[in-house]
């Protein structure tokens, strides 16, 4: 059974997306489109002092896709890059080999998509993204 808050939280921010648009002078900037749907998402961030001051998402995806990104983009905003690359990996790593580790904030709702495998790829839409902006930034 899917949980209800994970399923809620969800909702919100497919509802009302966080952190949705452009940043007029970004420092990094990554793209990933999707080889199994086509979707697409855009990341760009202003990063000052090693700290992500400003994230915002865009690109073209289901609602899942666009709730996701607009999660990740709030729990990331403010903190370290060093910190939030590692949690790209781990993240990343818990959907495609289940390895575990402990969720921070509103990123438990994975615990919930993990279990759908069909949805994994739209899930992990805007932490591709993230994961290309530091490697294409470096």
């Amino acid at each position: 059974m899917e949980n209800q808050l994970h399923r809620e939280i969800l909702e919100e921010h497919a509802r009302c997306p966080q952190l949705m648009g452009t940043i007029a002078d970004p420092n990094k900037n990554g793209t990933w489109v999707s080889s199994k749907t086509g979707n697409s998402c855009t990341i760009s961030m202003a990063i000052r002092n090693s700290r992500i001051q400003d994230i915002r998402f865009s690109g073209q995806g289901s609602a899942l896709s666009e709730a996701c990104a607009s999660i990740m983009c709030s729990e990331i905003k403010g903190r370290n890059c060093e910190k939030v690359q590692e949690l790209c990996q781990k993240l990343i790593s818990y959907i495609e080999k289940n390895e575990e580790f402990p969720l921070p904030g509103e990123l438990v709702i994975y615990e919930t998509i993990i279990r759908f495998s069909e949805r994994h790829d739209c899930s992990l839409l805007g932490w591709r993204a993230l994961n290309v902006a530091f490697v294409n930034s470096e």
